[in-house]
């Protein structure tokens, strides 16, 4: 029982320190995220980062994992409960979760992360594979096919993250709504295009 008690500790320490780091982290970068901030903000001392971590840089890492583990849950979530189907789905579960403050914490480190010999950097691309993964698996499931799915799990996540970081950088310019509302839309004439184009051709993919 003892080490049970004191293995729910260790574990609620660690949780309230990735929260206080990523809380930091959201609203400045990495770089508002110190050793000493982190122990202020959690109310857990100093030493408790190395003991758990090892050290800012193995915190930080489980700050990106922890992040993208509770983004991916609410994409999960979000297409769960969705009205909207297809692609229009992952477009919009896209659009709700970057809607949370929390998730700023996905722009203000993704600069560092993609610096050559970063710390996150390996870190960041892992958590990007299985992001990738969770939309291939949904459009795989949906009922209209999508010939590529990897391909275009790549492409859907490049045209949210840019939307996402245009909205950013400058919001009173970039209407978020709008720009998801046109990519649903640019997707649905192309996913359109491409099933008239197969019925209007079903010898297309025939043996000669």
């Amino acid at each position: 029982m003892a080490s049970t008690r004191k293995q729910e500790i260790s574990e609620e320490t660690r949780r309230r320190l990735v929260k206080a780091a990523a809380e930091l982290a959201a609203e400045g970068g990495s770089a508002a995220m110190s050793v000493q901030a982190v122990a202020e903000r959690s109310g857990i001392s100093r030493g408790s980062v190395a003991w758990h971590f090892g050290s800012k840089d193995g915190l930080l890492r489980a700050v990106v994992e922890d992040a993208f583990r509770w983004g991916m849950e609410k994409l999960r979530a979000e297409l769960a409960s969705s009205s909207a189907t297809g692609i229009e789905a992952l477009i919009e579960a896209n659009f709700v979760l970057m809607s949370y403050p929390e998730a700023r914490i996905f722009s203000t480190i993704l600069v560092e992360a993609v610096i050559p010999g970063s710390t996150i950097r390996e870190t960041y691309a892992e958590q990007y594979v299985a992001m990738r993964t969770l939309y291939a698996d949904y459009l795989r499931s949906i009922d209209t096919p999508v010939a590529n799915p990897e391909l275009v799990a790549v492409t859907l996540l490049a045209g949210t993250l840019g939307i996402n970081l245009q909205h950013r950088l400058d919001p009173d310019n970039v209407d978020r709504r709008s720009a998801v509302t046109e990519l649903e839309s640019i997707y649905a004439r192309a996913m359109a295009s491409t099933a008239t184009s197969g019925h209007e051709n079903p010898a297309a993919h025939e043996n000669p």
